[in-house]
């Protein structure tokens, strides 16, 4: 192992710990088009987010899933899908910097549609299969065969059904309503209405029937739009969050859905969706030996900028002090040095690029987590002109921070064999 004199290392921690926060804020205060970096975060955030692979036949509902996990609108999926085979599509949210990612298929069953290709493609990239069906009637064979092939090359993957358009089986004009509360539960008990209820089981005693051990869940949802005057417009919502998270047992999902909803605060959900990608991006960057010196402090720059910016707040060096004193000088500087060191433990061949790389690309992915989430509450106080809380925002940062590494921990996100897997 090659060694580095004492006085050298120190000197080198010193000046890194110095420039990193003055990267931060020249990136803040001082944005300037930068094309190539934007790209390279997306790209960074894309390798990492969850891809959730949609399969089911054309009109059973997949679009409105989309909208509804994300809180985009209708136009906004139906713009947003790019193509990344002939017959398949994805869509990324959000775009500049992905928490998630759904990988669609043509409408299995489709005249002259041949699958095997797309399939192929869905299975190299997915995290999670997400079957949707219409509750009414049996599970269409084009996607039971599907299903079937993918579980006997993959016998321990887990499976979520959605199973869609409850509203088929409640009858004409004046007739009830969603039943409620979601009287569901886990997706296999009765909802009280008789021909919808044996519908449900009988779909549920053919999805038993596939091979493998991997768990199956059910969610009965109906998503309709507000228009259609058949509230909640999303019905059955957390019951298919939580066979989501469930089928992701490594909290990738759970921390998603966590930066995906809104958390009360004005603007706040939308700003909080863009955390996970600018993260991601960041862990990834300070995966490489020499490439996070450069790029971390500039990712978190970004990010802190453009959560401003949908926040309508300005960043100005006095309320960039103001946040910095929130956390802590002794927090900063413990950040820098920490990010410093890490720096330095990359440049040793052997153990430094290898698990000094993965242990800096989960420890600025969770700090530039932590950061980001401290900065949405301090922002939305300054928003709404209310005394924000300094201990709040502190701890805010030590929650976020503390739950990303947690779950960079628990995925190995950051490990060697993970690296770019899911890329397209």
């Amino acid at each position: 192992m090659q060694s580095f004199p004492m006085q050298s290392f120190l000197g080198r921690a010193g000046e890194q710990i110095s420039s990193f926060w003055k990267d931060v804020y020249d990136t803040v205060l001082n944005p300037k088009p930068d094309a190539r970096g934007d790209t390279r975060i997306a790209e960074e955030a894309r390798a990492r987010a969850p891809v959730i692979w949609l399969l089911g036949m054309v009109g059973s509902g997949k679009s409105s899933i989309v909208r509804t996990l994300t809180g985009s609108s209708d136009a906004e999926v139906g713009t947003g899908y790019r193509p990344c085979t002939a017959t398949a599509r994805i869509y990324e949210f959000p775009e500049e910097a992905p928490v998630v990612r759904f990988l669609d298929t043509r409408g299995l069953g489709e005249v002259a549609y041949d699958p095997a290709e797309d399939l192929a493609l869905c299975e190299k990239q997915a995290h999670l299969v997400l079957v949707v069906v219409r509750a009414m009637g049996p599970v269409p064979a084009p996607v039971l065969d599907a299903l079937t092939r993918v579980r006997r090359r993959h016998p321990d993957w887990p499976v979520v059904v959605a199973q869609t358009t409850l509203h088929d089986y409640y009858g004409g004009p004046g007739a009830p309503a969603h039943p409620l509360p979601y009287p569901f539960g886990d997706g296999t008990r009765p909802g009280g209405i008789e021909a919808l209820d044996r519908s449900l089981a009988a779909q549920r005693e053919t999805f038993a029937k596939l091979p493998g051990s991997g768990a199956v869940r059910f969610a009965p949802v109906d998503f309709t739009p507000e228009e259609d005057g058949l509230p909640p417009a999303d019905y059955g919502v957390d019951r298919l969050w939580a066979a989501l998270e469930a089928g992701s047992a490594d909290g990738v999902v759970s921390m998603m859905r966590h930066s995906l909803q809104n958390s009360g605060r004005p603007g706040a959900g939308r700003a909080a969706s863009h955390i996970w990608g600018y993260a991601a991006a960041a862990g990834a960057i300070d995966m490489l030996p020499v490439a996070g010196v450069i790029g971390v402090p500039v990712v978190q720059g970004k990010m802190l900028h453009s959560l401003a910016g949908m926040l309508g707040v300005t960043w100005t060096r006095a309320t960039l002090a103001e946040f910095s004193g929130c956390l802590g000088a002794g927090v900063l500087l413990r950040f820098g040095a920490q990010f410093g060191v890490r720096q330095l433990v990359k440049l040793v061949p052997g153990y430094g690029t290898v698990i000094g790389g993965a242990a800096a690309g989960a420890a600025s992915f969770a700090t530039t987590y932590g950061l980001g989430h401290a900065a949405i509450l301090y922002l939305s106080s300054r928003r709404s002109g209310a005394r924000f809380d300094a201990d709040a925002v502190a701890e805010e940062f030590r929650r976020a921070m503390a739950e990303a590494t947690g779950v960079a921990k628990a995925s190995r996100m950051f490990s060697r064999d993970t690296d770019g897997k899911s890329g397209s």
